[in-house]
């Protein structure tokens, strides 16, 4: 036992409901990444922390782990395609740090994991990447409430598709 003197009406509570977010494609960065052994002893895994930037969910975080090294070739070859996929999205051919991936805006198709152990609830999980420059282009599967509205646009309707000679949004820059 520890003594602690704590009193909740000093502390702001916190708002989160614990809701899972709805599955559809969001733009989000990485913030945190890290190396970890597999709990299974297979491996490594690269774990990342992606947080929300989108109006639909900002603030939130989101998880992927990819099993960068692992003793079944399939599924290393699977993380491999999908880290792949995230640098192409981000415009990284060669990386030599994880840090590399962060703070850049990517867009990330979330969806929702049924679990299957019932002792568990369901959980949000990243199915796959691309560049967020798709997120204003025809035939964009991407809801217009998980596209962040540029700062100078005078309507919603405005990032749904490319102004003709107009600027690029803060977002698309490289």
């Amino acid at each position: 036992m520890a003594r602690l003197n704590f009193n909740t009406s000093n502390v702001e509570k916190r708002e989160n409901t614990y809701e899972l977010l709805p599955a559809g494609w969001y733009i989000a960065q990485v913030s945190e990444s890290d190396i970890v052994p597999l709990n299974s002893g297979n491996g490594q895994a690269l774990k990342l922390t992606f947080d929300i930037l989108s109006e639909q969910g900002r603030g939130r975080k989101v998880w992927a782990r990819l099993n960068i090294q692992h003793t079944n070739p399939k599924a290393e070859t699977i993380a491999q395609q999908q880290l792949r996929e995230l640098c192409d999205s981000i415009g990284i051919v060669q990386m030599q740090d994880t840090v590399e991936l962060h703070n850049k805006p990517v867009q990330v198709r979330v969806k929702i994991r049924k679990s299957e152990d019932p002792q568990y609830d369901d959980s949000n999980e990243i199915a796959g990447f691309k560049a967020v420059d798709g997120a204003a282009g025809a035939g964009s599967s991407m809801p217009p409430t998980s596209r962040p509205a540029p700062s100078s646009s005078p309507a919603p309707a405005a990032a749904a598709a490319p102004a003709a000679g107009g600027s690029t949004p803060p977002w698309a820059k490289k």
